[in-house]
């Protein structure tokens, strides 16, 4: 996506949201929440801010951190965010258990070809194939996207008896590390990093 498409989209969803016409005549205020810490997808929108793009096209944003996907959903269908960065996943998610919603985000581009949720295990735990989850102990955060897609995954693999560890995002690397757990669920990019 280029930074021309990037501002573009941002600019329509802003005046969209604009409620008066003097929006026009002013910077127009935007909260955005990302999915998470500040990381290397965090770029796409932190490097125009940075750049002073957002204000160049009038725009005040303020680009705040998020603890996952799930909430940032939320925050924005609350109305206490404008914008969000979130996994797709978590968007159908709340669709889905809150077809009354007064306020339902909606996606206006995709940033990734696939989805960086995965599983990863130790070289040490024996996993090599997805059957070798079978009986396993799996661990991340109960907001964890990858762990929310699982029972999809497990159904379409024939996967059973995987026992869930519930942790803090900064332990999931540590607890597999130290084998509290046989695999993980997260973002490639994040808990590949982690681990190193």
């Amino acid at each position: 996506m280029t930074k021309r498409v990037f501002i573009q989209t941002l600019a329509a969803l802003a005046v969209s949201a604009a409620t008066c016409g003097s929006a026009f005549a002013q910077n127009t205020p935007i909260k955005f929440q990302l999915d998470w810490r500040f990381e290397g997808p965090a770029a796409l929108f932190v490097t125009p801010a940075a750049k002073g793009y957002f204000k160049d096209a009038k725009l005040d944003v303020t680009i705040d951190a998020g603890n996952g996907s799930g909430g940032t959903v939320t925050r924005v269908a609350s109305g206490s965010y404008d914008v969000g960065f979130a996994d797709l996943a978590a968007l159908m998610e709340f669709h889905a258990n809150n077809p009354d919603a007064a306020n339902k985000p909606v996606a206006v581009m995709m940033v990734y070809n696939n989805t960086p949720a995965s599983v990863m295990a130790l070289k040490k735990s024996g996993i090599k194939t997805v059957a070798d989850l079978n009986n396993k102990k799996l661990g991340a955060p109960v907001f964890d996207a990858g762990r929310r897609a699982f029972p999809i995954f497990a159904k379409a693999n024939n996967i059973s008896g995987v026992q869930w560890t519930a942790m803090d995002p900064p332990l999931r690397e540590t607890m597999l590390a130290r084998g509290d757990v046989d695999a993980i669920t997260g973002f490639t990019f994040t808990s590949l990093l982690n681990l190193e």
